[in-house]
């Protein structure tokens, strides 16, 4: 069924939202490729979810263009769209069976034969049992992909996603994540989805866009994403990041040297977004779980050509899988260090003094201009 024209490609081109005095969405260019799984990431009010609708039809923008492949659909209805949303609310028709739901958009436009279509739609969701029962008789993640099915199965080009999987509880919402992203493998049609979870992002789109503020801060695959963040609320949003003020020192071939709380750290100048001229400051970026840990006592092990740090550890948190380490370091109150428990070295516990290392390859840096908490806040609000 994937097609290799662009009729389900998705342009947004100077597209913007204003309420009054109030900017929900900064003009934006956007474009989804076909058959690919895009993802809005961000909190609330960041305009994820403002961008989705004018994708639908359900709000007028302020200014610019949708098109749907070569069809400039900005002022059609809704219903004349080639697009189908799903939302977080399902809206079943709790009168019909599971069957008639499917079937619902297909006689609506007057088809008459529909059981082979509706079969093959909930073959698809692994729903094919289930045809006869009542919406209430499923359980969340039943009735999600009923959801899915019934827009599905009038083959829109692109089928919308807003915050899809925010009622199911977490066990739930991982099992639906490789589902969603199962079916749309199959049918090969555009998603597009917005979700305020990154996990849920990373884990089921081909390209994810950061938003924030009504603007996307970054625009990439969830690898790219996560290991070369642009910008701090990127590195903080997406993950942990811990984030060092440094100052720029030298230059060494390929690599910038930086001086950080009286010591030195190595960072390659391809992986710095800011300008780094000498004295300058530059934020440097390393990800928790690409710190080693290593007893005070056993420093003189490290290999050469790690970046380290001196610290004592403040907490220590086991969560199974890993360890999750905060410790004191002169650069900074508070860093986080994930480490695999693998080999775990009964010396590191609270108030115990070690040497924090890594390789300069994972380390990025970013413009000191901006805020260094931009986008933890946020995410403490999320959780609110």
């Amino acid at each position: 069924m994937t097609t290799t024209d662009n009729s389900g490609d998705v342009r947004l081109s100077g597209i913007g939202k204003t309420y009054g005095s109030f900017t929900a969405v900064h003009p934006l260019d956007l474009t989804v490729p076909q058959g690919s799984f895009f993802a809005l990431l961000g909190a609330s009010g960041c305009g994820k979810t403002t961008t989705l609708r004018m994708i639908a039809g359900l709000e007028e923008p302020t200014q610019g263009t949708v098109h749907l492949g070569d069809q400039d659909v900005t002022h059609l209805p809704p219903y004349k769209r080639p697009v189908n949303t799903v939302f977080q609310s399902y809206a079943l028709f709790p009168h019909l069976d599971i069957f008639e739901n499917v079937a619902f958009g297909l006689r609506r436009r007057g088809i008459k034969s529909v059981k082979k279509q509706v079969e093959e739609m909930l073959e698809l969701v692994q729903l094919g049992e289930q045809a006869r029962k009542k919406p209430h008789q499923l359980s969340g993640g039943q009735q999600q992909r009923v959801a899915v099915a019934r827009a599905l199965i009038n083959h829109p080009k692109v089928l919308l996603l807003d915050e899809p999987l925010g009622a199911l509880d977490l066990k739930l919402r991982r099992q639906m994540q490789l589902e969603l992203k199962r079916i749309q493998t199959e049918v090969g049609i555009t998603f597009v989805h917005v979700t305020h979870d990154q996990e849920e992002a990373m884990t089921m789109a081909d390209t994810v866009a950061v938003m924030n503020a009504g603007r996307v801060e970054q625009l990439g695959s969830p690898a790219d994403l996560y290991e070369n963040p642009g910008t701090t609320f990127v590195a903080n949003f997406l993950g942990t990041s811990n984030l060092i003020e440094a100052e720029v020192d030298s230059t060494s071939g390929d690599d910038l040297v930086l001086k950080a709380g009286g010591g030195k750290l190595v960072l390659p100048r391809a992986r710095c977004s800011a300008p780094a001229t000498a004295g300058g400051k530059v934020l440097v970026g390393v990800r928790p779980e690409k710190i080693s840990l290593t007893h005070a006592d056993d420093a003189g092990e490290i290999p050469e050509g790690r970046n380290r740090l001196t610290g004592k550890i403040a907490d220590a948190s086991f969560i199974g899988v890993s360890t999750q380490y905060v410790v004191e370091s002169p650069v900074c109150d508070e860093l986080a260090v994930y480490v695999q428990n693998v080999e775990r070295d009964g010396r590191l516990v609270p108030g115990a003094d070690v040497v924090l290392h890594w390789s300069p390859a994972h380390t990025f840096g970013l413009d000191a201009a901006q805020d260094i908490d931009a986008g933890v806040e946020t995410l403490e609000e999320e959780a609110a």
